[in-house]
């Protein structure tokens, strides 16, 4: 009876989503724990099975647990349950995981085979793939399936290849699966983006203890909320660069790796000059523009008037458009966007530009980009038929954009360092007067999109819930 209770308390803890940190008990990553779980039973093999639904997907999170023994036990449950058969003449495998219908999933046989884990179309060490697909037969078609005990993976033989044998952990296989219905939990388990009055607040000193914990609040607050405001970092020039370290590397720009946001008398970026910036993106004129912007307050004196900055989150904003102009919405999906800059009369001459629409959706039309940056739009290039259509849906987006009642204004203090998603958080500055003798002076620097959502989830696989790191604009279907 105690080693029941004691299943169902793992069990349930990991159907509760700590499943990342149970694994640890057993190794020292969660890649190594769910090797642990690829198994099944024979496939010749039918044994006592269960009635409860769920009993799989308990057993699959007992087999992270802390002792080997246990595992072992948990293991003889889920092989009773366990049933794969070849179907459609070879084409398809099905694998039945419990007694439940949602728990049937079917694979192609060209992706199974495609994605065998031997060590001949797998490199053990580093995870990459060596198969080459002209090496195999030009259709796939499964001769044999079955489920060793031993390493716990289905293994399969196909047509044409007498002295391969595929090998796929099971664990692997339920994870990966792309039936509906694993698609649609994977999509409920995403967690939704989040908006609020104000912004996150961390203090940097509590950033540089180095507790990966922090540092794992930190960056999910970033992509929960997209910005968070870090207090206290000191005032000495390319201190940014510090705070964004923190992170991963700083990403080089035409403007450098660190720059000065400072009134200039002949500025190469209006942000270099006192006058207000509208709501915009930076770099939209890269094929990857910067993820993550950081800008530090060094010096802002009381006597400045104005200066606040202003965030918005582009998200809720098309949406908005979609749900009430969706004709427009439609347009700024359709309608490529020209962004350019070109600039000569500077130290680093640049003529860059790059054509994109406003607007991007996945194939489930979920919005997973916005570009945004009106004071770097150079001349739309699109058919005669669309500009009158673009220019209407512009502007209704503009207005979307003035009505929202999801703007973030504050005005910065020297040692504030706000850090935003400058791939989903458009910003904006009001125009300032400098009395004589004051300045306002923040240095900024960009850090990439991939490396922070990298970050995101290396740190939640380590010492978090294993949740992945939601949409961050950065074009990805998922």
């Amino acid at each position: 009876m105690a080693l029941i209770a004691a299943l169902r308390r793992t069990c349930c803890t990991a159907l509760e989503g700590r499943l990342p940190r149970l694994a640890r008990l057993y190794g020292n990553s969660r890649t190594r724990a769910l090797s642990f779980l690829s198994s099944s039973s024979n496939v010749d093999h039918v044994g006592k099975r269960t009635s409860s639904p769920k009993k799989w997907q308990q057993t699959r999170g007992f087999l992270c647990s802390a002792t080997r023994s246990s595992k072992l036990e948990a293991w003889e449950v889920l092989r009773e349950q366990l049933q794969v058969c070849v179907q459609a003449g070879g084409r398809q495998v099905q694998v039945q995981w419990d007694d439940s219908l949602e728990s049937t999933t079917r694979y192609s046989c060209t992706w199974l085979r495609y994605h065998c884990h031997c060590i001949q179309c797998k490199q053990a060490h580093s995870g990459q793939r060596l198969l080459n697909p002209l090496s195999l037969p030009a259709t796939q078609e499964v001769t044999k399936a079955w489920v060793d005990d031993e390493d716990r993976a289905l293994h399969l033989g196909f047509a044409g290849e007498p002295d391969h044998v595929t090998v796929l952990p099971l664990g692997w296989l339920w994870k990966n699966s792309y039936s509906e219905e694993h698609r649609r939990q994977r999509a409920e388990k995403r967690r939704p983006l989040v908006h609020q009055n104000g912004f996150p607040e961390i203090s940097y000193k509590k950033l540089q203890s180095g507790n990966k914990s922090v540092l794992l609040r930190w960056m999910q607050d970033i992509s929960d909320y997209g910005v968070s405001l870090v207090r206290d970092v000191p005032t000495e020039l390319g201190t940014v660069a510090k705070v964004g370290e923190l992170i991963a590397p700083v990403q080089q720009s035409i403007y450098g790796n660190v720059f000065d946001v400072v009134s200039t008398e002949k500025p190469i970026n209006a942000a270099y000059s006192n006058v207000g910036l509208e709501f915009h993106m930076d770099l939209m004129y890269y094929e990857s523009p910067p993820g993550l912007q950081l800008l530090h307050c060094v010096r802002f004196n009381p006597e400045v008037q104005g200066g606040e900055s202003v965030l918005l989150d582009a998200f809720p904003v098309v949406e908005h458009l979609r749900v009430h102009h969706p004709e427009d919405f439609n347009t700024l999906v359709r309608v490529p966007a020209t962004f350019h800059k070109i600039h000569f009369d500077r130290e680093y001459p640049v003529c860059m530009r790059y054509q994109r629409p406003h607007i991007v959706l996945n194939p489930d039309k979920e919005v997973i980009a916005v570009n945004w940056s009106p004071p770097f739009e150079g001349p739309l290039s699109v058919p005669e038929d669309d500009v009158e259509p673009y220019y209407k849906a512009y502007r209704r987006l503009v207005q979307a954009m003035q009505d929202s009642p999801l703007k973030k204004e504050r005005r910065l203090e020297p040692g504030d360092c706000l850090v935003f998603n400058n791939r989903r958080m458009l910003h904006s500055r009001r125009a300032f007067t400098l009395a004589p003798g004051t300045v306002r002076h923040l240095q900024g620097c960009y850090i990439n999109i991939d490396e922070f959502k990298n970050q995101v989830q290396v740190l939640s696989t380590l010492v978090g819930d294993g949740s992945e790191a939601r949409r961050v604009g950065n074009h990805d279907f998922f």
